[in-house]
């Protein structure tokens, strides 16, 4: 099958003339043409820094410091397609126990997420935990999140996502 290029002698209704519409036709061909080029360049754009992304559960926190976690997280599979005969996906680019949140990373005893947590005075628990009515969960944590995974200068894969912690006032 071949295709020929259309070629407009009359505009469309509207103020799309003959010129405008034979202009849509070139740019589209300019991009079909260049789309391999295209791709390459956008891969060079993040060269080096995120090497791996994954949809991800995050399953439990360990404390790293006053509001800070590290957690453990693993490929998340949907119900709909684990359940479609498909048996357990595994990909082990993405089980790691030490990711971490970026929003987490300035958090103090004070300030979370940049905002002062003691007026009104508040608690936070890492992501995906449940308030138990004393504290906050660190197992069976229910998140997904998009995990994305860079190289530290060591070569050590670091893992990270960006997702805001759950918060509680406690001051009734």
């Amino acid at each position: 099958m071949t295709y020929m290029r259309p070629k407009f002698e009359q505009g469309l209704f509207g103020s799309a003339n003959k010129f405008v519409c034979n202009r849509w036709t070139d740019s589209s061909e300019l991009v079909a043409e260049s789309t391999e080029g295209i791709r390459w360049a956008q891969s060079q754009l993040v060269q080096g820094n995120i090497v791996a992304q994954g949809l991800c559960s995050i399953t439990a926190a360990a404390a790293l410091a006053t509001n800070r976690w590290t957690y453990t997280v693993s490929l998340w599979v949907p119900a709909s397609i684990a359940g479609a005969g498909i048996s357990t996906v595994t990909d082990p680019r993405f089980n790691y126990t030490t990711c971490r949140n970026l929003r987490e990373e300035f958090n103090t005893a004070t300030i979370v997420d940049g905002m002062d947590i003691t007026t009104p005075a508040s608690t936070v628990g890492p992501v995906g935990s449940v308030w138990t009515g004393s504290a906050w969960t660190t197992s069976s944590l229910t998140a997904v999140a998009m995990v994305s995974v860079v190289y530290d200068l060591g070569g050590n894969a670091y893992a990270f996502f960006d997702r805001p912690n759950p918060v509680r006032c406690t001051d009734v």
